[in-house]
C-alpha cells in the first residue's frame, strides 16, 4: 500500500469509526455556512472527507487548530481530548510528449491525499478566545426557496404527474406538486436532489458521471452520479436545517454506506468532491 492510500485510509477509518459510535452519516448533520469547519488561524473551510471528519467529531465551534497553532495561539489541549485527521490532497498530473510539437501535454489529472494533520477543535482546547461567529436567522423553508430562486442558470421545473426527474437531453426537472409530498421539507429534499443532478450538465460542470452516462441504471457511472446527487441534496438540506426531517438513519441504511466506504473509499473521496462542487455551483459560493 502506497503511503497516499495510508493517508487516505486513515482519514476514512476515523470516519467510519465514528458513524459506527454515534449511528448518523456526516452529511446527515445540520450546519450553516456560518459554523461550517473551517482552520481558525486561515479561515480556509474544510470540504469534501475534511468535512465530514469535523462534523463528525461532534463540537459546535467550527473553529480548528493545530498543535503548532494552539502553542503559537498560547494556548492547550485540555486533558484527556483526542485529535481528529484533516487530510491534505495535491493536485497530481501525468504529462506527455506530443508528437506534433514536441511539447508536454497534460494527460491525466486527479487529487491525492499526501499527508494528514493532527487537528483539535477550539472546544477542546484552553487559553483562546472565539473570533465571533454570525449566526443566520433565516428560517428552514425560507432558506429552501432561497436556494431554489437564487440558483443561477437553474433548469426549468415543470410542476405535474408522479415522479421526479432531471433530462439533460433538454435541462428539465420534473416535480410532483408540492402537496403531493408528505412535508415541503420532502418536496425540496427532492428537488435538491434533482438540482444537483443538473449541476452536471455540460453547459455547467460537465460533470463525466451524467454527461457520460447512458442511462443504465445497473452502469457503474450511474451509480456515482447518484451518489453524488445524494451527497449534495444532503448537504442543501443540511445547510437549510431540514435535514433531521428528511433524515433515514435506519440501520440497514447507515450499514450499507458504512460497506461502501470499506469497499471504496477513494471512489468516496471523489464523490465527496464533486459534490462539494455542485453544492458550490447551486449557492453561487
Amino acid at each position: 500500500m502506497s503511503k497516499q492510500n495510508k493517508v487516505l485510509d486513515a482519514v476514512v477509518s476515523q470516519i467510519i469509526e465514528r458513524i459506527e459510535e454515534t449511528g448518523v452519516l456526516p452529511w446527515q448533520r445540520p450546519w450553516r455556512a456560518s459554523s461550517q469547519p473551517m482552520n481558525m488561524e486561515y479561515k480556509n473551510a474544510y470540504s469534501g472527507l475534511n468535512r465530514w471528519s469535523c462534523i463528525l467529531a461532534g463540537h459546535t465551534s467550527p473553529f480548528w487548530l493545530t498543535f503548532p497553532q494552539i502553542k503559537k495561539f498560547e494556548g492547550k489541549v485540555k486533558k484527556g481530548e483526542k485529535h481528529t485527521k484533516i487530510m491534505k490532497v495535491a493536485l497530481i498530473e501525468k504529462k506527455r510528449e506530443n508528437e506534433k510539437t514536441g511539447e508536454k501535454e497534460v494527460y491525466a489529472r486527479w487529487v491525492q491525499p499526501v499527508k494528514y494533520y493532527k487537528m483539535w477543535n477550539l472546544e477542546q482546547v484552553e487559553g483562546i478566545d472565539s473570533p465571533e461567529i454570525i449566526q443566520d436567522g433565516t428560517f428552514e423553508i425560507e432558506a429552501c426557496e432561497d436556494i431554489s430562486n437564487g440558483y443561477d442558470g437553474a433548469p426549468s421545473v415543470l410542476i405535474g404527474g408522479t415522479e421526479a426527474s432531471y433530462a439533460p437531453e433538454n435541462d428539465v426537472i420534473k416535480m410532483p406538486a408540492k402537496n403531493s409530498f408528505t412535508s415541503p421539507e420532502e418536496f425540496y429534499n427532492t428537488l435538491f436532489h434533482e438540482y444537483a443532478h443538473s449541476t452536471g450538465h455540460s453547459s455547467r460542470l460537465n460533470r463525466r458521471t451524467l454527461v457520460q452516462n447512458d442511462g443504465s441504471f445497473e452502469s457503474e457511472t450511474y451509480g456515482k452520479e447518484e451518489l453524488v446527487a445524494e451527497l449534495t441534496a444532503s448537504m442543501l438540506c443540511g445547510h437549510c436545517n431540514i435535514v433531521k426531517k428528511v433524515i433515514d438513519n435506519s440501520t440497514a441504511y447507515i450499514s450499507g454506506w458504512l460497506n461502501k466506504m470499506k469497499a471504496e473509499p477513494r471512489m468516496l473521496m471523489a464523490s465527496a468532491g464533486q459534490a462539494e462542487k455542485a453544492f458550490k455551483h447551486i449557492l453561487k459560493d
